[in-house]
């Protein structure tokens, strides 16, 4: 007996020790050492004055059809080649699809791929009814209380002008690229792509180009969005989630009320939503969740910290409390959204057809078809499902590439020693059109995004800081210089 305790003992003695070794030494291995730069170098009232000229045009994607207005997206094209003549002095320019735009900026050694920067001119509609909700009005491009005003302002012309602005500076200044530069800027981002994104890779991958990685918008630098992390974390998107779009359709007998059947449609179809909700994709930490956990652990108290260091033993438990919160449950499985049901005519009418539309954002280790034919399973086969749109996730990209470290070495030499990161973007991005076209792609924008920041992204008063601005393009100066500079 003795000797069973005193293994026992040990036993948990050793345990202890694991626990406790994995728990100090965590985020040792993540931990950048680079020499912080300072960007108040550039003006952020500068670049908002050039912001704000290009908020004014109204470059909007409606998505009721109508097609884009020509004069707005000519007038954008003009802007940009009037608003930095360097730039366009050392790049050459072409449209695709009739409005979106490819830049070159020739490189020294055509051996070496490519690297491309993704943006998009585009902006969603203002709500009508809401405009006088907006501090200043929508289209304004006002500088106001340190910040610039208007819809694209964060959403992206407040993303595309810094990139802009550093290839401004650069041009300017001698700059030559070892290697070619792209800037692909659609026209119909906020419709998916499908005329802009689409033509530009359509044309690149018809030349043999082939990016080394390409970098767009889909993430940035969180403040207050990590629970229980004081400070800013840096996200790096590594892949973003697919989409689909299911129509439940349930059939039955029709008839009076009085007499119904078992089932009706409506019950039918209400049946399959709730088969649907009620067995949601398997939550999983995979290795770039686990990346994610590793990197804000430091930040953490020790109990947390001992938590997210020693996932082996605590995956369940942690799994459980990411459950909890949609965003970073989102980021864990593919997720389940009924989203409309529509049957039948009147009250005493049995309907004789009942229709559910359910939308799943779609992790990147499942697939398009294999969410249609589980929710097959899960409706049984007396409803018919009908795809009604669908993008396959993306791949997800290299967290130990030369590109995703330059990314984490340029944030900390920006925003100082703040965690990096990997993270999945929820949303759709440009970048879909361009993954066969790319080692690798990633989603990164060189913002602080506080909560309410979210919120305004196309929604009501809009704005991006002059901080965020003039930062922004210090980074973009410094990532270029490090990716496409001298050796």
């Amino acid at each position: 007996m003795k000797k069973i305790l005193f293994v026992a003992a040990g036993a948990i003695i050793l345990l202890i020790a694991v626990l406790v070794t994995r728990t100090v030494m965590i985020g040792a291995d993540t931990s950048i050492a680079v020499t912080p730069i300072q960007y108040e170098f550039y003006d952020g009232e500068a670049i908002a004055e050039r912001l704000g000229e290009a908020v004014r045009i109204r470059t909007i994607s409606w998505g009721d059809g109508r097609t884009p207005d020509a004069n707005a997206f000519g007038a954008f094209a003009a802007f940009l080649e009037r608003a930095y003549p360097a730039a366009h002095e050392a790049m050459t320019v072409e449209r695709a699809g009739g409005y979106s735009l490819i830049y070159r900026w020739k490189g020294a050694d055509a051996a070496q791929k490519p690297v491309g920067f993704i943006a998009h001119m585009d902006v969603v509609p203002v709500e009508q009814g809401t405009e006088d909700q907006w501090t200043r009005p929508p289209f304004s491009g006002d500088i106001h209380d340190g910040a610039l005003w208007g819809r694209g302002s964060l959403d992206d012309k407040g993303h595309l002008m810094p990139i802009f602005e550093a290839i401004e500076r650069l041009a300017a200044s001698g700059f030559a690229p070892s290697r070619d530069i792209y800037l692909l800027i659609g026209h119909d981002e906020e419709l998916g792509g499908p005329n802009g994104a689409a033509a530009i890779a359509e044309t690149l991958k018809a030349r043999g180009v082939h990016f080394a990685f390409t970098l767009d918008e889909g993430s940035g630098v969180v403040d207050g969005l990590v629970p229980g992390v004081d400070k800013p974390v840096a996200l790096i998107s590594t892949a973003e989630k697919g989409s689909i779009t299911l129509r439940f359709t349930a059939r039955a007998e029709g008839g009076h009320s009085s007499a119904p059947q078992p089932d009706t449609a409506v019950s039918l179809a209400a049946r399959a939503v709730v088969a649907a909700s009620d067995h949601p994709f398997p939550a999983k930490i995979d290795a770039n969740v686990t990346a994610f956990l590793h990197a804000i652990a430091p930040e953490l108290p020790f109990f947390n910290r001992m938590l997210l260091s020693n996932l082996w033993l605590t995956d369940h438990m942690v799994k459980t409390r990411l459950m909890k919160d949609p965003v970073t449950a989102a980021s864990l499985h593919t997720t389940t959204a009924p989203t409309m049901i529509e049957g039948g005519a009147k009250s005493n009418i049995l309907p004789q057809n009942a229709y559910a539309i359910i939308n799943y954002r779609i992790h990147p280790r499942d697939s398009v078809q294999s969410v249609r034919d589980r929710a097959q399973r899960l409706a049984g086969g007396d409803i018919a499902i009908e795809v009604l749109s669908s993008q396959e996730p993306s791949p997800q990209s290299s967290i130990k590439s030369d590109a995703y470290k330059a990314i984490a070495d340029t944030t900390a030499m920006i925003f100082g020693p703040v965690p990096v990161a990997p993270s999945l973007t929820l949303q759709g991005t440009d970048s879909k059109h361009y993954v066969d076209l790319a080692d690798d792609n990633y989603r990164f924008t060189p913002f602080i995004y506080e909560n309410a920041d979210l919120k305004r992204i196309h929604g009501t008063d809009e704005h991006v800081s002059l901080e965020n601005l003039a930062r922004a393009a210090a980074w973009y100066e410094a990532f270029i210089r490090k990716t496409a500079g001298a050796p």
